[in-house]
C-alpha cells in the first residue's frame, strides 16, 4: 500500500470515528431533551406545592419565587398564573394580581377560579361591563357541575349566577337580567333573587 493510500485510510477512519461520536452526542442531546419534556409537568406540579406550603406558612416571596421557577419551565401555565395572582392579591398587590389573573384566563380560559376571580377585581373596581364575560365563562364552564359539587367547593355556578346578575342590573341590561334570573329559578329554586336584590347586595 502506497503512503498517499495509508493516509488516506486513516483521514477516512478518523472521519468515520468522529461522525460516530458527533452521532452519539446528537442521540444523547435528544435523549436529555425528550426527558426534560417528559419530566417538565411533574416538575412544575412539585414547584407549585412547595408554593402553596409556603403560602401557608405565610412566605410569599419564597412562593413567588417557586411560582416564577415554574413559569421559567413553562410559561403557559394556567395554574402557575392564578396561583401568583394570588399571592399578590393577598400582598395587595392589585395590579399585579389583575395581570396575573389575566394571564390565567388567557393561558386557559377553563380556569374557572382564575376566571372568577378576575370578574371580582373588575366589580370590586367598578368596571361591571367588563367582568361581565369572565363570569359568564364561568357560568358556561361550571353548569356540569351544578349538581353534584364536591363537599367543600367553592358554589362556582351559583356564584356567578349571581354576579352576573348584579352586573347586568348595574349597567342596565334589563333582558339578560331577567333571563339570568329566570336561569336562578331553574336551577337553583330556593336561591334566586327577587329584581333589584343583587343590585343592593353588590
Amino acid at each position: 500500500m502506497e503512503e498517499g493510500q495509508i493516509v488516506y485510510s486513516k483521514r477516512r477512519e478518523r472521519e468515520h470515528a468522529v461522525k460516530d461520536f458527533v452521532a452519539k452526542g446528537s442521540y444523547s442531546v435528544i435523549i436529555v431533551v425528550v426527558a426534560l419534556i417528559a419530566l417538565r409537568p411533574l416538575m412544575v406540579r412539585q414547584l407549585l406545592n412547595r408554593a402553596d406550603a409556603y403560602s401557608a406558612f405565610g412566605l410569599y416571596e419564597e412562593s413567588k419565587r417557586q411560582c416564577d421557577k415554574a413559569l421559567l419551565l413553562d410559561s403557559d401555565n394556567s395554574q402557575v398564573w392564578y396561583n401568583l395572582a394570588h399571592i399578590h392579591k393577598t400582598q395587595e398587590h392589585l395590579d399585579l394580581a389583575l395581570g396575573a389573573y389575566q394571564k390565567a384566563t388567557e393561558t386557559d380560559p377553563g380556569n374557572v377560579p382564575a376566571q372568577f376571580e378576575l370578574g371580582m377585581m373588575y366589580v370590586q373596581d367598578g368596571r361591571h361591563q367588563q367582568a361581565i364575560p369572565h363570569f359568564d365563562q364561568v357560568r358556561r364552564c361550571s353548569s356540569d357541575k351544578t349538581y353534584r359539587p364536591a363537599k367543600g367547593d367553592f358554589p362556582y355556578h351559583k356564584s356567578s349566577l349571581d354576579m352576573l346578575l348584579g352586573c347586568y342590573e348595574k349597567v342596565g341590561d334589563t333582558d339578560k337580567a331577567e333571563f339570568t334570573r329566570e336561569e336562578m329559578r331553574v336551577f337553583y329554586p330556593h336561591h334566586a333573587p327577587s329584581e333589584g336584590e343583587a343590585t343592593e347586595s353588590n
